[in-house]
């Protein structure tokens, strides 16, 4: 359910939500037309409704429900077109908010459930729609509702039109009306509970996206720079607490000059993207961290690893690349990389950094495509 609402506000395009929209409430349009016709037949609720304003309001109905029918088929065939039909989008705001305004008004606004409906509707609306549309839409029936308090205030009109004396034999509510009446009140909360909870999971959701993209290289999907030095610098505190073994790699494309130069900078980000995925494909998940710190430099975290091993691990990626034919369209493309590889004994975070630069300095200065271990230590 989660998945479907997330593609109806964030995939569909604009046509495809008017279509949404009229399909929800066309329905309820529908369903009130039916019990309202049921009520003016029957002899006990009639006596409590003005049938002009009931049936008024049941021709807006049918109205309401051919005009939505209408865009419904007129948008069916464009409703994968991401080009929004501007004059059907507004016929279906308004179409949609008048009849369940005026179904506000002629039934009361302070005692039935109603006015919670319209404000989820309004609400859904504003997250179907563009703006434009839900504001003409709103300013139309808020005029709606404030002429009938000034109107009901004048003594100009009854308040709750489509309701008579008879809604209230002996000063009671008519059991069928405290019916009617607590439906329309759950069915308004329920509305706007399930509307809150969707988009308090929407804030949720959108953090967590917020997050990830903070802290994700848009072209490797690894991690970037500031992910890099966040979880470094965690690993170093906790290193520094338990005395575990802590060990990072610093990797740097050989040439990759030449490879932008020569077949361009598409073909450079192929090779980066591709130096991503073996690097993802040559660590533990999620223990080690790879990550992109800019251009074409990368480093892999590895706790809890011993210099041996993290010399395996590097000689293994620096293997896997060498051997790794990088493809983009038809040009067939290979690099090498040079890797500096640095344990951190007692090294601040300023420190392990530059034993592990003069570590990869070192390892392009003596031939590239290779893997060079930092000799200096911290005091």
């Amino acid at each position: 359910m989660r998945r479907l609402l997330e593609r109806i506000f964030e995939e569909f395009t604009p046509n495809a939500r008017v279509l949404v929209a009229v399909g929800a409430a066309t329905p309820f349009l529908v369903v009130y037309f039916v019990l309202h016709g049921m009520a003016l037949r029957h002899e006990e609720f009639r006596q409590g409704l003005h049938a002009g304003p009931v049936v008024g309001l049941q021709a807006l109905f049918l109205l309401c429900s051919a005009i939505n029918l209408g865009i419904g088929l007129k948008l069916w065939p464009r409703r994968w077109v991401n080009e929004p039909a501007d004059d059907l989008t507004q016929l279906a705001c308004l179409s949609i908010g008048l009849a369940y305004t005026l179904l506000c008004m002629l039934s009361g606004t302070f005692t039935s459930g109603t006015n919670l409906i319209l404000v989820g509707v309004l609400a859904i609306g504003l997250l179907l729609f563009e703006l434009r549309p839900m504001v003409v839409a709103y300013l139309v029936c808020a005029a709606l509702l404030v002429g009938q308090d000034i109107a009901v205030i004048a003594g100009w009109l009854p308040y709750a039109p489509a309701l008579s004396e008879g809604v209230f034999p002996g000063g009671k509510p008519a059991w069928w009306f405290v019916w009617w009446r607590q439906y329309v009140l759950y069915a308004g909360w329920a509305v706007m509970i399930g509307l809150l909870l969707f988009l308090l999971a929407r804030l949720d959701h959108l953090h967590e996206n917020l997050t990830r993209l903070s802290y994700t290289d848009g072209l490797t999907g690894l991690a970037n720079r500031r992910r890099f030095m966040d979880l470094l610098g965690t690993e170093l505190a906790r290193q520094a607490r338990q005395g575990q073994e802590l060990c990072l790699l610093l990797i740097d494309v050989d040439h990759f000059k030449d490879v932008n130069d020569r077949h361009g900078h598409h073909a450079g980000d192929a090779v980066l993207r591709d130096l991503g995925r073996i690097l993802m494909a040559s660590v533990r998940t999620p223990t080690d961290l790879p990550a992109r710190l800019g251009g074409e430099e990368f480093a892999v975290v590895l706790p809890d690893t011993r210099l041996d091993e993290a010399r395996r691990v590097a000689e293994r990626l620096r293997e896997q690349v060498a051997t790794h034919v990088f493809q983009d369209g038809g040009q067939r493309l290979r690099v090498t990389v040079s890797v500096g590889l640095v344990a951190a004994r007692d090294m601040n975070l300023a420190t392990l950094l530059q034993q592990a630069d003069l570590a990869l300095y070192r390892a392009k200065e003596t031939g590239r495509n290779r893997v060079v271990e930092a000799v200096e230590r911290a005091p």
